[in-house]
């Protein structure tokens, strides 16, 4: 990927809010924009700290390459494998713990098809504080004698005072997962038998570090927070506590031309067995760059997602509905919102995808399209905090042609599932 041209007609992006009736500067930063050459592109909304935010000279530099530490830690091998070991938790998935009482390990064991039985070789990395609220993971590995690796297990420790904990920092190499995270867990999560739907929140290109010399996992997530929508909304305590959701917001780094969805599979499949969630009910949602993530990860994968909300997307100026699966969307419900005076992504480009769908593809479900008037590229916060709904704060209007915003992206996310498809 290369700043080897900028869009025509939309310059360098710089403006910190969106254009709505009354100004929300306070929610955002500076986006910038960048090429990416793929099927619906990758782009995404930065910070002032990135090159396209202070000159236009300074946009015409090659991307830097992905770091390593970001996009090509390995990923683990999830396929089923008769040969590998097994491991069994005893006990609960889910622990929960008053604030200073004792967590008392119950083990695991594990089954080997060569070895039998290596219960007494299982690993066990503990994170427990019992001395400070938080949800923490004790992790349970094993290998065989020939080297295989079973996939590990997780189990979550909950420890509970007056409050619970409100968002969770998983760096890279924290867990098995192939990008670092922030986890919220609803607040009966472990104390309920129905299981909670999952979400993962894509960052838009604000929240990649490429541009600067840090690769602490730790700043790689505060990254992601600033960049707004959901996860700053549940950093601050904004988050509405009776949505149902397990919210995993993972840091992607500079997001390459290939390997993408491969990469993002590999963390569904991660959360998937990490936490205790229907399976039915997965949701992928995000801003600019995320947007476009989520939709074309839901394209090649619509068997595992239950419906997309993208903000923003970041999608290529020409859609070609021949391509590959481009219908394999048609499955899955879709929401886009874009704003009429984006200058990082046109909003065009977002009506293209739309009427492609409805062009040439059979959706059961038909995609909606809400079209904000005289808002700019970073209006991610404001449906995400529900300011955007009609009539609500922000005063947002929509473009009659389509859809507009009159119900919660959290209750229209929710009304689909796919049992029910």
């Amino acid at each position: 990927m290369h700043y080897s041209q900028l869009f025509k007609n939309t310059g360098i992006y710089t403006s910190p809010r969106i254009n709505l009736k009354i100004s929300l500067a306070s929610y955002f930063k500076n986006s910038a924009a960048f090429i990416c050459l793929i099927l619906l592109t990758a782009c995404g909304g930065g910070s002032e700290e990135r090159p396209c935010a202070r000159s236009e000279d300074a946009c015409l530099i090659i991307d830097p390459p992905p770091v390593e530490i970001w996009w090509d830690a390995p990923i683990t091998d999830f396929s089923e494998d008769p040969d590998r070991p097994n491991i069994t938790l005893l006990g609960e998935a889910t622990i929960i713990l008053a604030l200073g009482e004792n967590y008392v390990e119950a083990g695991a064991t594990a089954i080997d098809q060569q070895d039998g039985d290596l219960t007494a070789a299982i690993e066990i990395n503990s994170q427990v504080n019992n001395a400070e609220i938080g949800d923490y993971l004790v992790r349970y590995s094993v290998t065989d004698s020939s080297s295989k690796l079973a996939i590990e297990k997780i189990r979550i420790v909950r420890v509970i005072g007056n409050t619970a904990e409100n968002f969770s920092r998983r760096p890279i190499g924290s867990t098995i997962a192939n990008f670092s995270y922030l986890e919220h867990l609803p607040v009966d999560y472990g104390q309920t038998a129905i299981k909670p739907p999952l979400m993962i929140y894509l960052h838009g290109g604000g929240g990649n570090l490429e541009f600067t010399d840090t690769t602490d996992p730790t700043l790689a997530l505060e990254a992601v927070i600033d960049n707004y929508g959901i996860p700053k909304l549940i950093e601050d305590g904004q988050w509405d506590s009776t949505l149902p959701f397990v919210v995993l917001a993972p840091h992607l780094g500079s997001v390459p031309s290939a390997g993408y969805k491969e990469r993002l599979d590999a963390f569904v499949e991660y959360a998937m067995r990490a936490y205790d969630i229907d399976s039915d009910r997965i949701y992928l949602t995000g801003y600019s760059q995320g947007g476009f993530l989520s939709s074309a990860y839901a394209k090649d994968f619509p068997e595992k997602i239950a419906a997309v909300a993208a903000v923003s997307p970041a999608f290529a100026d020409e859609v070609d509905p021949l391509a590959n699966n481009f219908c394999g969307i048609e499955r899955v419900p879709l929401w886009l919102f874009h704003a009429t005076n984006d200058e990082v992504i046109p909003f065009n480009n977002t009506i293209k995808v739309y009427r492609a769908i409805l062009d040439n593809c059979q959706a059961l479900t038909l995609p909606k399209l809400a079209l904000v008037i005289g808002a700019e590229h970073a209006i991610h916060h404001a449906v995400f905090n529900l300011e955007a709904l009609e009539g609500g704060f922000a005063q947002a209007v929509y473009d009659p042609r389509f859809d507009t915003y009159d119900i919660s992206i959290y209750q229209w996310l929710l009304s689909h599932n796919l049992e029910n498809r």
